[in-house]
Parts: C-alpha cells; structure tokens; sequence
C-alpha cells in the first residue's frame, strides 16, 4: 500500500517537474481554454479567465524579492496552468460528488438484492475499492500537472466512473459484522 502512495507522490513530482522545465507551456494554457469551454459556461469560463493572471500574481508577489526575480521567469506560465485546471477541477466538483451518489445507491441496491449475504467479506476487494476510491484525489492532481493537454471532458468521465465503481465495490463489500 505504501507502494502505492510513493509511486503516486513521485509521479506528481515529476509531473510538476516536466511542466516547469517544458518551455511550450504557453501553447498548454492556449490549448486549455477550447476544451474547457465544453465543461464550463461562457460567463464562467471568462471569470476563470480574469482570474487566473491574478492568483498567479498573487502567489508570487507573497513570494520574499530574491526568490521573486529568480521563479517568476521560470515558473510564471506553469504556475498559470496549474492554477487553471485547479479551478475548472474545483468547478466540476459537483459532477464527482453526484457520481458518489449513484455509486452509492447503485451499490445499495446490489446490496439489498443479493440472495444470500455473504457472511465473509472479501478483504482484497473491499481493500480494492477503498483504494481506488482514495486515489481519486491524486488522479485530479495528477491531471492538474500533467505536461500535456488533456481535455477537461475526461477528466470528468474518468473520475466520474472511477468514484461510481469505487463506491459501488466499497458498499458492496463491506464487512457485514465488525
């Protein structure tokens, strides 16, 4: 399991790496608005558009004069990008959370309508599922700092059948006595 984690950690890390050292993050944030615009609405879409120069501004301008004048150059359109997918991902938000739902009713009702409960619960599964289901953050993140462009669209199907599937295993086997 720690396995896992570690591997996940390092993949972000080197996730963000890639971005900051990619010198064509201008053509991802241009590449970015189109697809986003199929997720989000327009008026939401040019609030993003105002908004995001200024987080980034902001995050550097807490940053102390030296290091300022030595990251700005650097990292200003990678920060920019990031800042971006944060916000259209915050914004979809909703999308996940009714995915949670169904996965949940869905796995109710497999649940109620199973013939004979079984009284041992499989752990690998149950295990399984509440993996998955922990690794969904990660996978937004993931997306965040990914150095390609990808469309926010799957982002949203991905996830979305990621958490349904998840939920739906982790309800269904659960240990039915503690």
């Amino acid at each position: 399991m720690r396995l896992v984690w570690v591997s996940a950690l390092l993949l972000l890390i080197a996730s963000v790496a890639s971005l900051i050292s990619n010198r064509q993050t201008g053509r991802l944030i241009d590449e970015s608005w189109t697809p986003a615009s199929h997720v989000l609405s327009e008026p939401k879409l040019t609030e993003l558009q105002r908004a995001t120069p200024a987080y980034t501004a902001e995050i550097f301008a807490r940053l102390p004069e030296p290091l300022r004048e030595k990251f700005t150059s650097k990292m200003w359109e990678a920060l920019e990008l990031m800042i971006f997918r944060s916000l259209v991902l915050w914004h979809v938000t909703p999308a996940f959370l009714i995915a949670l739902i169904a996965g949940l009713l869905e796995g109710r009702w497999a649940r109620a309508n199973q013939k004979s409960l079984v009284k041992v619960h499989s752990p690998i599964r149950f295990s399984l599922a509440l993996t998955s289901l922990a690794l969904t953050p990660v996978l937004g993140l993931l997306w965040i700092t990914a150095p390609v462009a990808v469309p926010p669209t799957l982002l949203v199907f991905t996830l979305g059948v990621v958490v349904v599937v998840s939920t739906h295993n982790l309800v269904v086997h659960a240990p039915t006595q503690f």
